[in-house]
């Protein structure tokens, strides 16, 4: 059985003050998968062992149906109150368990038990499966033994790892509602997505890295998850999505991550200030540093970069100056993905191209002095049937 204070020994130990939030979560992760492996190889290898013993009884199948339906793996034990002050902890202020945070433990512990549902169905599916193929002829019962040994193999393979997946889900979802918590004691009012941009960054992350939501936002959806009263309502609340957030207005059940099966991206509260670098206003949530040319927060409510280290921009297009790019970041009317990567395309009112590699501008010129010929490019260049109109002043361009 999983040692229910292993992760409060876990974090009061010399060696986990020396680790982060992340490897602490990911130990406790890698705990629950081993004991929930072993169970499940457990169960496998006792329904294995009875088809054995019994493959030329006449009532095998009744048996196999019957064990395969009683069949049940628990959720190990775990600690949810350590856990959830661990990821409260990450915010930044001394924590405290209120009413608030409670309702979140809560939640966290339907979760698990909504989990632990789900995953014994698909277990006993596919069970079903592969013993119902024994029983229409497809597997002779004289090769019987081997097979189901190799097909169990599979079972256990798939199903620790959707186990670990959904884990990583729930503890990723109670990560950010946790800081959503902690963050709305004092008054925040809005939060930033932050996305780890490498070649494993799904088209979704890469597309909301960098957006700024409103609080109220974030915590109204945070509030629907938590009252969610079975795992319907729960995923409801919040979806998931593969293709990138092209708009400006987030539906009411999106913006609080985990968006997909083994997201990485987190919210972070943030404050939005303005300041004025040679004479051109950017809105921003921290100080342009050195190596930033333009940090701006675009109309469709993406916090934009454009680094000093990207000279292409400067080089190549000398009417493209800072004052331009804030001009254009403010007056985006359309947006679509790029034809040929997973970069997204955006067109402006002052004529110009922009692209965009998640929140970093990649581009930004006049393709054309003619505001038609150059929404023309915009369109060539990109997957335009599924593009977002931010608003209508492109209708005389059409």
């Amino acid at each position: 059985m999983y040692d229910k204070d292993l992760l409060t020994r876990l974090l009061k130990s010399k060696i986990a003050k020396t680790k982060s939030k992340d490897e602490i979560i990911d130990e406790l992760l890698m705990g629950l998968s081993k004991q929930n492996a072993k169970s499940l190889k457990a169960a496998l290898d006792e329904l294995f062992l009875m088809i054995y013993d019994n493959y030329d009884n006449a009532n095998l199948k009744i048996l196999v149906e019957n064990k395969i339906n009683a069949l049940e793996i628990s959720v190990p034990n775990i600690n949810f109150e350590t856990i959830y002050e661990s990821l409260a902890s990450s915010a930044g202020a001394k924590f405290a368990f209120d009413e608030i945070d409670i309702k979140s433990l809560e939640t966290m512990r339907k979760n698990f038990y909504w989990m632990k549902n789900d995953y014994n169905e698909k277990i006993s599916n596919d069970l079903k499966a592969i013993t119902a193929k024994v029983f229409n002829g497809e597997i002779t019962r004289a090769n019987m033994a081997e097979t189901l040994k190799e097909k169990f193999k599979g079972v256990l393979s798939a199903n620790t790892s959707y186990f670990e997946g959904v884990s990583d889900h729930i503890i990723s979802q109670a990560q950010n509602i946790a800081r959503v918590n902690q963050s709305s004691k004092y008054g925040v009012k809005h939060y930033k997505v932050l996305a780890r941009i490498d070649s494993r960054t799904s088209d979704i992350c890469r597309s909301m890295n960098g957006r700024i939501i409103p609080a109220s936002h974030i915590e109204a959806q945070s509030n629907n998850i938590q009252n969610a009263k079975d795992i319907n309502e729960k995923k409801a609340a919040a979806i998931w999505r593969n293709e990138p957030f092209l708009g400006k207005i987030l539906p009411s059940n999106f913006g609080l991550p985990p968006y997909h099966f083994r997201c990485r991206t987190e919210l972070v509260p943030v404050w939005i200030n303005e300041e004025e670098i040679d004479g051109v206003k950017m809105k921003n949530t921290s100080p342009l540093s050195k190596d930033e040319v333009v940090k701006h927060i675009d109309k469709t409510g993406v916090e934009r970069v454009w680094k000093k280290s990207n000279d292409h921009i400067a080089k190549k297009h000398k009417e493209t100056t800072s004052a331009n790019v804030v001009k254009a970041l403010n007056s985006i009317n359309t947006t679509a993905k790029n034809k040929d990567n997973r970069y997204i395309n955006a067109f402006s009112d002052n004529g110009y191209f922009i692209v965009f590699n998640g929140n970093e501008i990649v581009t930004c010129y006049k393709p054309n002095e003619n505001k038609k010929r150059a929404f023309d490019y915009f369109k060539n260049v990109s997957v335009y049937d599924k593009k977002e109109v931010i608003k209508w002043k492109i209708a005389n361009l059409l």
